[in-house]
């Protein structure tokens, strides 16, 4: 089965989905805490990534741009998740020993 690019995006964000959902109703930080690790990598290699040169209107440079927003998008959640229902802001912020 050859997953293309979109099946990859929904995977990734219903994975970081239910890792937010999971620290939300467990309380454990960490599944928020791995899906804000997911966001940050995966927002590094979208960024950093190289991109081929098309030209300005071409449909290829329009499809790209519009996938790239939207694991922009997909990473962003993660990190939110991780901000949110993360160790950032839990009631034991510092004493994750």
């Amino acid at each position: 089965m050859k997953l293309t690019s979109m099946k990859k995006l929904l995977i990734t964000y219903f994975v970081i989905l239910l890792l937010g959902v999971a620290s939300y109703t467990t309380g454990v930080v960490y599944y928020a805490n791995i899906a804000g690790f997911i966001g940050a990598v995966g927002l590094m290699l979208v960024f950093f990534k190289d991109r081929p040169e098309y030209e300005t209107g071409s449909t290829q440079a329009l499809a790209e741009k519009k996938m790239r927003r939207l694991w922009y998008i997909t990473f962003g959640t993660g990190i939110l998740f991780s901000l949110i229902f993360g160790s950032l802001w839990n009631h034991q912020m510092g004493g994750m020993i």
